[in-house]
């Protein structure tokens, strides 16, 4: 209890600082900054519990999931090509950096792939503990600096730069009907029930996906209008994902890798570009909003793209599928195709 204070503490003066200054996601980088800041500061290790930052999914996922229609559904499965061919770009070109880091650093080849193709944090981190010749501590450095670099330019370009005047989620809560309790009760425990078989069958970041496809599911097969989350509630469920995200980062670690930052960010730069390019091409050929196609091939997590696409109003169906193709490709198909490219350049080396 003395810990979950002590972040909040620390979390919510930085994140009203943060809007005030209207820095973006400030709910989810404030508490990121003050919490990893303080513990590189003090050497004191914080603990934010688990089960606090998965409800708090739950709610993120509801809230992803409740625009899900039978018009987006066809739209989806109509974009599948695009969706693979966006996830391959996307990977390729982080192989690519990963191979260069490699070449810069002398870390091994392995780590260097896990840690600069643009997966989940939690994900590639499990995939370098069931690779051989992988460090663990190095695949989570990379991976947080990536994940720190995209949360803070991303939602900074699509909200302040790329974004095209749809309605936000603070005006939609604005307007928000009355609900009764027997509906509050029943998305609920679709939410909830569709985390738990997340869980069970193993689903990638089930706690936030699992929501999103139940709710979805659900709304398409009733055809019920699922209620808006308030605003007040997505910015609680941003403190505790993002003093959790603050409380798993361990900063004093980046002094271990010499040469490891500027080409990770120079990777990063590379890849947002290459997004964006993406981002264009599929607005231009599918006809979606420019804002929302960004979102969908940018190197983000699906929790931090999810909580910038509804604040800018994107559409978060079309942004889900692109991000949810790439993350079972990743955690699919990435480790045998990091073995392969891992062994070819072995023989190389050895010839």
């Amino acid at each position: 209890m003395t810990n979950i204070c002590k972040v909040l503490c620390l979390g919510i003066p930085v994140g009203f600082f943060f809007e005030f200054l209207q820095v973006p996601l400030p709910w989810t980088l404030g508490p990121i900054v003050a919490v990893s800041l303080y513990s590189w500061k003090t050497g004191q290790r914080i603990y934010w519990p688990l089960k606090i930052r998965n409800t708090a999914l739950i709610l993120l996922g509801y809230a992803m999931g409740r625009p899900f229609t039978i018009e987006t559904g066809h739209k989806i499965i109509d974009q599948l090509p695009m969706m693979l061919c966006a996830t391959l770009i996307t990977v390729f070109a982080g192989v690519v950096i990963g191979y260069i880091t490699h070449k810069k650093t002398n870390i091994s080849l392995t780590t260097c792939l896990l840690g600069c193709v643009p997966g989940g944090l939690s994900q590639m981190v499990v995939l370098a503990g069931e690779m051989d010749g992988t460090d663990q501590t190095a695949v989570t450095i990379m991976q947080t600096m990536r994940m720190l670099s995209v949360v803070f330019v991303i939602p900074f370009l699509t909200m302040h730069i790329l974004h095209d005047g749809n309605l936000n989620m603070a005006e939609a809560a604005a307007s928000m009907p009355a609900v009764s309790l027997t509906t509050i009760f029943v998305f609920s425990s679709v939410a909830i029930g569709g985390a738990v078989l997340g869980r069970i069958v193993h689903l990638p970041t089930a706690y936030l996906l699992g929501p999103i496809l139940s709710t979805g599911f659900y709304i398409l097969l009733t055809g019920t209008e699922a209620p808006i989350v308030p605003i007040s509630y997505i910015s609680i469920a941003q403190i505790c994902v993002g003093s959790y995200i603050g409380a798993s980062i361990n900063l004093a670690k980046i002094k271990q890798y010499h040469g490891l930052l500027s080409c990770l960010f120079s990777g990063v730069c590379v890849v947002l570009l290459i997004s964006l390019l993406m981002g264009y091409i599929v607005g231009e050929l599918t006809g979606v909003a420019f804002v929302t196609a960004f979102l969908s091939t940018a190197p983000g997590g699906l929790t931090e793209m999810g909580i910038t696409a509804l604040l800018v109003g994107a559409d978060i169906s079309t942004m889900t599928a692109y991000q949810l193709v790439r993350l079972l490709f990743i955690m699919l198909a990435f480790p045998y195709i990091a073995k392969i490219f891992v062994m070819l350049f072995d023989k190389k080396v050895t010839v």
